[in-house]
């Protein structure tokens, strides 16, 4: 019978949630229809949004874009879901140094997003927009209908394919697929005109386009170097075959004629010496930092006490301290993320970087060997087990209990005490596990005890329920930045941070985020379901905006119990807003700008689960797009495409969320998947869990209310 049951919801959610092809479409462009208005202050940014119609074709000289207060720049609409930054140039730095730009100027930057390069040139060329801010070839072609800028850097073109591809011969006629209004067509017709040129849509982002070459759709196609090493970052399975010749000088294109505006755009790249900025070494100072223009490089891990991405925000403890520290030195802010204490030390030797940031204690063995601040966080040492493994009242009880430490880590030393002194067991973990991971371990009871910081343990706490700390093993141990001798300035100034902020207004905020160990409020309602009774307050809204979307408005209500419990009001330590607890930016982009008002907040959500449907709809079964859309939904798109490649690599199925997808899921927590991923850590047991409950109370649903 309860087969049956769920065959029949599964066939009514399908039935509602398939509608016509046009609809979605509509939907979609609906949301292209949107633009987002960034405002850019010296101390803060604040967003508006408007609609393409109030873009007026005009022809705007320098006097007037400051007359008016406003310059408006084009991106592209996939490029604002980035990667986690590793290295190399994104369209995060251009976007990022034109705000920059703007700031100096004391304009408004008006930020209209395009599908792709001949939309954003049309838009230029109709004077629509006023600058392009991203790395662009100058092309002969191009600057008969556009002005450039100063190069902001050289590049060269590669030919590339799957690992497996074999490397064409000189004169071999090959056919390489390209985007349209890309300056590859151009290079390619110059140097190799035997080559067969096939077209596809600007908008496929790199990621995609090489997901092409792998399913071998495509067999070669062509990408910028800068563009191709930071896929390499976490992606073996494409290579470089052939280097197109001569370089690319990429600049920032305007509409011709705009000698002023164009004089004040290269008079600001004159000063910035961006080109390889994440790679090239250097031994400076902070002074010259700042009398250059140069960013701040940031050496960190990608973890969840650090710096990690949640639904496309760059987020963590330590990011968000650095941030604030490189704000008030007027520095631009670049992370370098490392997989080792032993290769932070490394980069920051090599002048890779300028200062650690990783929640590194001050042990006596790193003070022989880095140049530390002040403390800018105190921890304790804790003891972690399982709430029912056998009880651990005091330290005579460990003897023959086994914990399971890194060698490298800070918390070995005390093991090694615990072994000596009371008969502990310590066991040597492999190298590549965080101490986040020995606490999973611990907690699915693989392993006996382990020790970790009470700020990581706060985190894990809210997560596994199953896992206590018996026993505090050291108090007040102190956390310090890393910068070389050479570099006095740049310590004096974080010291001096450190003491101004430090248990500070400022400081307890990020930390409260981040590690507060409050309960989460997980009661269910008192007042029973039953067949002729509301689901939620919010019924009749839902409904409608459900109806509009083609989904099951059962569905909706699961999940926004699931995000809220029902509550308006509601706000997640990381900016979550209202019933469906989206993100402001996210918001104000599809034109909400009040998400604890009901209303807003369930639009704001359905129509947000249904741009992740839109994503995953050509990829997957339309009875699989629910899950995946629900777990972009909660995880963000791109860690679930990350575990869809993985489970590929795991021989699972990626058109499966059930027992496939989300098994994949669940390993992206671990350094040796997540590493070689386009968007790096994730907790996966978050959208794996999320999935799982919104199903089973959507089916809960069902049986009730018909």
């Amino acid at each position: 019978m309860w087969k049956q049951l769920v065959t029949i919801a599964f066939l009514l959610f399908f039935i509602v949630s398939c509608g016509e092809k046009t609809n979605v479409e509509q939907n979609i462009n609906q949301q292209k229809q949107i633009t987002s208005v960034q405002k850019t202050k010296p101390s803060e940014h604040k967003e508006v949004v408007v609609s393409k119609p109030a873009l007026v074709a005009e022809k705007r000289d320098w006097p007037r874009i400051k007359q008016l207060g406003v310059i408006r720049a084009l991106k592209l609409n996939w490029e604002q879901h980035n990667s986690l930054p590793r290295s190399g140039v994104t369209s995060r730095l251009h976007i990022e140094l034109f705000n920059q730009f703007a700031q100096q100027h004391q304009l408004t930057v008006q930020w209209v997003n395009v599908d792709d390069l001949e939309q954003m040139f049309d838009m230029l060329a109709q004077f629509k927009a006023d600058i392009i801010p991203r790395h662009l070839s100058i092309t002969k072609a191009r600057l008969k209908t556009m002005s450039f800028s100063q190069p902001l850097m050289l590049d060269v073109e590669l030919l590339i394919g799957a690992s497996t591809a074999p490397i064409p011969a000189k004169d071999q006629a090959i056919t390489v697929h390209l985007p349209s209004g890309s300056a590859y067509i151009e290079s390619v017709a110059k140097h190799y005109p035997n080559w067969q040129v096939k077209l596809i849509s600007e908008n496929m982002s790199h990621e995609e386009l090489v997901d092409a070459l792998i399913d071998k759709r495509f067999s070669y196609s062509v990408l910028d170097k800068l563009a191709y090493q930071t896929l390499q970052n976490y992606r073996q399975d494409l290579q470089s075959l052939i280097t197109l010749p001569g370089r690319r000088k990429l600049a920032w294109a305007i509409n011709q004629d705009n000698g002023a505006l164009l004089d004040k755009l290269n008079d600001f790249i004159a000063v910035h010496h961006i080109a390889n900025s994440m790679t090239e070494s250097r031994h400076i100072d902070l002074k010259i930092m700042q009398k250059e223009k140069l960013a701040l490089r940031v050496i960190t891990r990608n973890s969840p006490e650090t710096y990690f991405m949640w639904r496309g925000e760059l987020v963590g403890f330590e990011y968000e301290l650095m941030q604030e520290f490189a704000k008030r030195h007027q520095l631009r802010l670049e992370v370098i993320v490392a997989q080792s204490y032993q290769e932070m030390v490394q980069l920051l030797a090599d002048g890779k970087g300028d200062v650690i940031a990783a929640a590194l204690s001050k042990t006596d063995s790193r003070a022989q060997q880095l140049t530390m601040s002040n403390k800018y966080n105190v921890v304790a040492e804790k003891l972690v087990s399982h709430k029912d493994s056998k009880a651990i009242t005091q330290l005579s009880d460990l003897a023959g209990r086994r914990i399971t430490i890194r060698k490298s880590s800070a918390f070995w030393k005390t093991a090694q005490q615990l072994a000596q002194q009371y008969g502990a067991v310590v066991v040597a973990a492999d190298e590549s596990l965080p101490t986040e991971l020995l606490i999973a371990q611990v907690a699915k009871q693989e392993i006996d005890l382990t020790i970790a910081d009470s700020n990581l343990l706060d985190i894990e706490q809210k997560f596994r329920p199953e896992i206590i700390s018996p026993l505090t093993l050291r108090e007040g141990i102190e956390y310090g930045y890393a910068v070389r001798k050479a570099n006095p300035q740049l310590l004096t100034a974080l010291n001096a941070y450190v003491k101004k902020e430090y248990r500070q207004l400022f400081f307890n905020i990020v930390k409260n985020k981040y590690f507060s160990n409050s309960k989460r409020q997980n009661k269910y309602r008192a007042k029973r379901i039953k067949a002729d009774s509301e689901l939620s307050p919010y019924d009749d809204m839902v409904q409608v905006k459900a109806r509009e979307y083609q989904f099951d408005w059962r569905l909706i209500t699961a999940q926004m119990y699931q995000e809220s419990r029902f509550n308006p009001k509601a706000k997640s330590s990381a900016g979550a807003q209202g019933l469906m607890q989206v993100l402001p930016r996210t918001g104000k982009e599809m034109g909400f700008t009040d998400l604890t008002n009901p209303k807003q907040s369930i639009a704001a959500g359905i129509q947000y689960l249904d741009w992740s449907r839109a994503r995953f709809s050509k990829n997957l079964p339309l009875q699989e797009q629910v899950y995946f859309s629900l777990a972009a939904y909660n995880a963000g798109f791109g860690h679930v495409r990350d575990a869809q490649r993985l489970a590929v690599q795991m021989n699972l199925r990626s058109d499966k969320w059930f027992n496939n997808v989300e098994n994949a899921m669940l390993l992206l927590q671990q350094p040796k998947y997540y590493k070689k991923t386009r968007f790096g850590y994730c907790r996966g047991s978050e959208p794996v869990n999320y999935v799982r409950q919104i199903q089973q109370r959507y089916l809960s649903y069902v049986d009730i209310v018909q």
